[in-house]
């Protein structure tokens, strides 16, 4: 367990900041994933996916550097504020807690590992408090440094959608440098009466990245939530979404598309717990998986005791374009009310040989019609980004990554 004797160490060495409270609130979270350890594959939630590849990285705790572009309204690097937005409420977790824009209930004790670890290192992360009525668009840059060296960083990062506002966060994960990188990052979203968020979140990692994430969603009274969660992360990715529908009339839409290839592991784990009375969610998962890679997703709808009249969609499709390619893919129903309409579904194949056999009796190569039909596959999810400007500039990104057919 050489990582876990890293982050005690590292742990110590952070505990000489000013805020007494939060020091306190951070050595409580690290205790409890002391207690607990890091999950093993004996874990149901991890039974496709072994941490034991991140529990033997000896890992070194790195600090914050600079870095600039327009082209972002938030950086952080390695996990610290380096820009700022100027047009709304914003600061790092520290000034949250101080100013009382951040409870302390963020720090209280979580059942997931990653979760109570990226709690005890939340020296700096950012908050955002969204207040316009009037769509405003933010983009953030999380930026890991890493030049050659085994590092741990933990992003976080809280957004707060007050009451009617209406808003696009863009939160994109980035490397820059070649060395081995484990990021653990969390992002929790609350989403108060009448708001509307969308959240557009992705990452762009070099080979030698392992990746956990934790998207942490609480929704209240007929507020809108819409996810567009796009992974091509590399080495090994596991990211997390849970979202809880708290109050009647609150609605939620995530997409997502991810690619692995080569030897990489991709698991995406979802929850959507349906707590009251008529609320909808609706949940669409592509992947595309080549070369010898990895692939999980495991979809969960709960739907609690009087929360009657729920309507919940959950579809996950997977596209195998190497017989070497493995997806574990397993979506759940569990349901404790009578009055609900819920589906599920899973598919796994190939291209339609179909689609490639007419596309090629217009003339086109075999290579030709196989990035037609991956680009039509992976429209079906970016289409649903509002922003124009966005999802422009994830259809390059992604046509760009798509495997090159053969």
């Amino acid at each position: 367990m050489k990582a876990v004797e890293t982050f005690t160490t590292d742990f110590e060495s952070t505990l000489d900041l000013p805020d007494d409270n939060l020091n306190l609130l951070r050595r409580e979270s690290f205790e409890e994933f002391k207690k607990h350890g890091l999950p093993t594959r004996k874990e149901e939630y991890w039974k496709y996916s072994d941490p034991s590849i991140i529990s033997n990285l000896e890992l070194e705790f790195v600090s914050s550097g600079q870095y600039e572009d327009e082209n972002y309204d938030v950086i952080l690097v390695n996990g610290k504020i380096v820009k700022r937005f100027k047009d709304c409420q914003m600061g790092d977790i520290s000034e949250g807690l101080r100013s009382g824009n951040l409870g302390e209930d963020l720090f209280k004790k979580k059942d997931k590992p990653f979760l109570n670890l990226n709690n005890a290192f939340a020296i700096n992360g950012c908050y955002l408090i969204l207040e316009s009525t009037s769509r405003q668009t933010i983009r953030i840059l999380n930026l890991i440094t890493n030049e050659g060296k085994y590092q741990a960083v933990h992003p976080r990062c809280v957004i707060i959608a007050k009451r009617n506002s209406e808003s696009v966060i863009f939160e994109e994960f980035r490397i820059m440098g070649n060395g081995t990188s484990f990021v653990n990052s969390v992002t929790d979203v609350i989403i108060e009466d009448g708001a509307n968020l969308e959240h557009i979140i992705m990452d762009d990692f070099a080979e030698n990245t392992y990746h956990v994430a934790n998207v942490c969603v609480k929704q209240y009274k007929d507020s809108n939530f819409v996810s567009h969660n796009f992974t091509m992360g590399k080495k090994f990715a596991r990211r997390d979404f849970n979202v809880e529908l708290n109050q009647s009339g609150a609605n939620c839409n995530l997409f997502g598309l991810y690619f692995v290839d080569e030897e990489n592991h991709i698991d995406h784990h979802t929850t959507i717990d349906h707590k009251e009375a008529h609320c909808n969610s609706k949940e669409h998962y592509k992947g595309i998986l080549s070369g010898k890679s990895t692939g999980v997703f495991n979809g969960r709808i709960h739907v609690h005791p009087g929360a009657q009249k729920t309507d919940a969609i959950q579809n996950n499709q997977n596209l195998l374009l190497s017989d070497d390619a493995i997806i574990h893919t397993k979506p759940e129903l569990e349901i404790y009310a009578d009055d609900v309409k819920c589906t599920h579904g899973a598919t796994i194949g190939p291209l339609d040989e179909k689609g490639l056999f007419y596309l090629r009796s217009r003339g086109l190569n075999r290579k030709e019609a196989q990035q037609i039909l991956m680009r039509a596959y992976v429209n079906e999810i970016i289409e649903n980004v509002s922003d124009e400007k966005i999802r422009s500039e994830l259809m390059e990104l992604i046509l760009d990554r798509l495997p090159k057919g053969g």
